[in-house]
């Protein structure tokens, strides 16, 4: 499987059609402006990742438009589709399958999450009389529901000696409707500091993430004080911990599958061995450290803040470090000003950008009442136009988000004759006992469609007949055949491609 832009595949059921092709690893889209908007994703992608937090698709409305609904789902049932809520600009609202018409802007932002039950996602606007409406799809917001900016924070070393005190501070953080993201030192964590964690969990805003086995720095294959210290341990051991010993929210958990997303380096340290091991264990982002900027106001340079580019051969994306550091270490590099603190939160919010807050519950925890703090977090909170969030789930997105649309460009004007051959992913998947493929043809061509099991032999021919230049889709009924990983390909003289499906029943 190609990481990053291979895991998304949209299209439309339509009349008429342009081709969207991206760079390098190549995307295909079929768009339209009638009806539907199917989203497949890679079943193994979806498997590592979950993709469980609703993505923002934005579609152009007819004008005048009013009292619109958007409905999704997941199976191509006609007794599958369900309405999403509604909210407005005006409406506080995270993480949640919503959708938000502008109707003076002609723009509806439909925000839709995966199943566990299918790889795909359909999404379709009707009008009062539940009619579907003429949508031009747009492509994926930066930001969940196109907010302006983001707030996220995390923080380090949840262990035994994060005293009850300072799981206020959590409770202060999400009092003022802010996400957090914990980095758990697995190997100092007793029973009774599992139990606090999982309840923290329970009540919500709250994502863990692993903080080493040990807390050592690198490089972890070495020997300290008589005890051989493993990065496998280190690494994937501390999230199998984590996993073991805890029960994932929702948005964090599919099928029996646990996902931990974040790694926060120990000391901020990171070596190549790091860097290939977070792939491999399936974290999407690492976070660092270092004494931050002490400049009061603090000086903010646009990027320092910016969501990092995936790195193609480590897979996961480029390790960053936080905006500021709240609190008043004595190693230096916090903030204690909120004069400063609000400054750098306006500069950020003004270039829409990633206000990333970190902090040391054995640092910050008697900081609870402190004006400074009570104030930023009034201050940075409850914004319409601030799109809050814990870090595993802002990468998530921008992992969707910037590999299904970066270096994709739409035909100005649609064309009813596509461009070129192309074999679109089958819909659902996983399905029973039906399915639908999609393919395109520039040119008149006798076209074979035949579905092949695991060794290569002949299952089904599902369609064998020479046909006009355009887009096609067709049925195929597997009532008759074993569950399992399957095969079609398309054939139209020299040119040949070959997918992947799978039946479940």
């Amino acid at each position: 499987m190609e990481r990053r832009y291979s895991m998304l595949l949209l299209f439309c059921i339509c009349c008429t059609a342009a081709s969207f092709a991206g760079n390098g690893t190549q995307i295909n889209a079929t768009i339209s402006t009638n009806e539907k908007l199917i989203v497949v994703i890679d079943h193994a992608f979806h498997l590592q990742f979950g993709c469980l937090y609703p993505i923002t698709y934005q579609f152009d409305i007819p004008a005048a438009s009013s009292g619109l609904k958007a409905l999704e789902e997941h199976q191509l049932s006609a007794s599958a589709w369900v309405q999403l809520p509604e909210k407005t600009s005006a409406d506080t609202f995270n993480a949640v399958e919503v959708v938000r018409f502008d109707y003076p802007n002609n723009r509806a932002y439909v925000s839709a999450a995966f199943s566990g039950v299918s790889d795909s996602l359909i999404l379709k606007i009707v009008d009062a009389s539940n009619d579907p409406v003429a949508i031009a799809y747009d492509g994926i917001s930066k930001y969940y529901d196109n907010r302006k900016a983001v707030v996220t924070a995390t923080f380090d070393d949840w262990a035994d000696w994060m005293s009850i005190e300072g799981l206020s501070i959590i409770n202060l953080f999400r009092s003022h409707g802010l996400y957090l993201t914990g980095g758990v030192i697995t190997s100092y964590t007793s029973d009774t500091t599992w139990a606090r964690i999982q309840a923290e969990l329970d009540s919500g805003f709250v994502e863990v993430a692993s903080h080493s086995r040990n807390h050592i720095a690198t490089p972890y294959d070495t020997v300290i004080e008589r005890v051989q210290y493993s990065s496998v341990n280190e690494i994937g051991g501390s999230a199998q911990d984590i996993k073991t010993a805890l029960t994932f929210p929702p948005l964090f958990s599919m099928n029996g599958i646990k996902y931990i997303y974040t790694w926060i380096a120990p000391y901020g340290d990171y070596d190549s061995v790091v860097d290939t091991l977070l792939g491999i264990y399936g974290y999407l982002d690492a976070r660092l450290y270092a004494n931050l900027d002490t400049t009061s106001p603090r000086e903010y340079v646009y990027g320092d803040s910016t969501l990092q580019a995936w790195d193609n051969v480590h897979n996961h994306f480029i390790p960053f470090l936080p905006s500021v550091e709240l609190g008043a270490p004595s190693w230096g590099g916090g903030d204690t000003s909120v004069t400063s603190l609000n400054g750098l939160f306006d500069a950020i919010l003004a270039k829409g950008d990633v206000y990333h807050m970190m902090w040391h519950p054995q640092v910050l925890y008697t900081d609870v009442h402190k004006s400074y703090l009570v104030d930023h977090l009034n201050y940075i909170s409850g914004r319409t136009n601030v799109w809050y969030v814990n870090l595993g789930h802002l990468y998530l997105y921008h992992l969707l988000q910037s590999g299904s649309t970066n270096g994709i460009t739409a035909v100005a004007h649609p064309r009813a004759i596509p461009n070129k051959f192309e074999l679109f992913q089958n819909y659902p998947n996983p399905f029973n006992p039906s399915t639908t493929i999609s393919f395109a043809i520039p040119s008149r061509s006798f076209i074979s469609l035949k579905v092949f099991d695991m060794l290569g032999r002949e299952v089904s021919t599902i369609l064998s007949e020479e046909l006009q230049a355009g887009s096609y889709t067709r049925q195929w009924n597997a009532a008759g055949v074993s569950s399992g990983v399957y095969f079609y390909r398309l054939q139209a003289g020299t040119y040949s491609e070959v997918k992947k499906l799978t039946l479940l029943k």
